[in-house]
């Protein structure tokens, strides 16, 4: 469990599963900005969740965000995403809109990235998202990322072509940021 101001990062439980039928079922609005180009079958997508409470790692690379107040309130994910695993991508998603906007957001992301950081190898960490994504577009510059890459028509939502946007940090430029992390998270 990994704790930064005013949230908590952990792996997922049980009683979590609960908040993941909601999300995929009756609180969508956040697929309106999260892939919206990419179907989502709730079954599986609540089985994977399922399947993860039996996994085990020495870093996870997937975390649930709680508040400092123990609401479940979403999470946070990396993969690399290139044929050579080199770029590390990371995601997050806080899907009930009433827990946005409060800092949540920007200090679990913080957080992931500077246990990422400290955790793997990895000297950037990525970002793809698509223009029409506004919450992590904003969220990703507010934290340091710059786009880096913009691939032309690359994603249909709603019948209309959108680019695809790919933004990095370096870990060095990540901590001449956000130095307090280490401190606060003891990194």
């Amino acid at each position: 469990m990994l704790s930064y101001k005013n949230i908590v990062l952990r792996p997922i439980c049980a009683e979590d599963i609960d908040d993941y039928i909601r999300w995929i079922t009756v609180e969508t609005e956040w697929r309106n900005w999260d892939a919206p180009w990419r179907e989502i079958d709730p079954d599986s997508f609540i089985q994977k969740k399922r399947d993860a409470l039996n996994e085990t790692t020495n870093t996870p690379t997937k975390l649930e965000i709680e508040t400092n107040l123990g609401e479940h309130i979403g999470w946070l994910n990396s993969s690399c995403s290139d044929d050579n695993m080199r770029r590390r991508t990371i995601g997050i998603g806080i899907p009930s809109t009433s827990q946005r906007g409060k800092g949540y957001g920007k200090n679990a992301l913080v957080l992931f990235m500077a246990y990422l950081f400290e955790q793997l190898p990895e000297d950037m960490l990525y970002i793809h998202t698509w223009p029409g994504n506004f919450p992590m577009i904003a969220l990703a510059v507010k934290v340091g990322f710059a786009e880096v890459e913009r691939i032309k028509d690359c994603h249909m939502v709603r019948g209309q072509k959108y680019n695809a946007l790919t933004f990095s940090i370096t870990k060095m430029d990540f901590f001449a940021r956000h130095s307090s992390v280490r401190e606060s998270a003891g990194y």
